[in-house]
């Protein structure tokens, strides 16, 4: 789900009006790259242009992930997290120093910025919280409910909802497996709540019942 709601790129589009030099530069990025570590040292503010990037915790072969960013959304390299591209992406990169002395000009990139980073940190206690209190079943429940909130299309047969990743990463999100991801929605699939439209889209035949399977577990 998108962090902000709000589309910078407009500011800062090397190319663009917004009002921001032409200090970024855009670079490209296959699909599964990984575009930073805790283990560099560089010290640089991106925003993503196009494309999904994972924003996750690594420890011991195990992943946490914190965060999804999308078109539009602002990061910094001042974390101890990891950064991959989910799909193909194009990032615009810029020195934090550099970037720093410009935001007088642009307060509204500070104040989304900030705000970024404090929707980064409730994602991140919203992960811990249901690691460590939830079951994986209702972390599934509620991550789809939230999607399905932030950009489920509403249809006579239900609500579509582009989930935008593979089972896998999926998988990666929530905290367990693939294999069982997969179980879980064909429970719901069987249970006539959930109908698979294609790898990343699904039909929520019935909400309110996949609401009640979360406040019920």
């Amino acid at each position: 789900m998108k962090l902000t709601e709000k589309d910078l790129q407009r500011l800062f589009d090397p190319q663009g009006d917004g009002g921001l030099p032409r200090d970024f530069t855009l670079k490209h990025f296959p699909k599964k790259t990984l575009i930073y570590s805790p283990f560099e040292e560089r010290n640089l503010v991106f925003v993503v242009k196009s494309g999904r990037l994972r924003v996750f915790l690594s420890f011991e072969e195990k992943e946490f992930t914190l965060a999804l960013l999308e078109a539009g959304d602002v990061f910094s390299t001042h974390t101890r997290a990891f950064v991959q591209a989910l799909e193909g992406a194009e990032i615009l990169f810029c020195n934090t120093t550099r970037l720093q002395q410009q935001l007088l000009a642009v307060p509204e990139v500070s104040l989304v910025t900030v705000r970024v980073l404090g929707e980064l940190l409730k994602n991140s206690i919203s992960t811990i919280e249901s690691l460590a209190f939830k079951d994986v079943r209702r972390r599934l429940v509620e991550y789809l409910v939230g999607v399905e909130a932030d950009r489920g299309r509403r249809t006579p047969a239900g609500s579509i909802v582009e989930l935008g990743v593979s089972t896998e990463d999926l998988a990666l999100l929530v905290g367990t497996t693939r294999q069982t991801i997969s179980q879980i929605l064909n429970d719901f699939i069987k249970s006539d709540i959930l109908e698979k439209v294609s790898r990343r889209t699904l039909l929520i035949k019935d909400l309110d019942a996949l609401k009640a399977w979360a406040d019920n577990l």
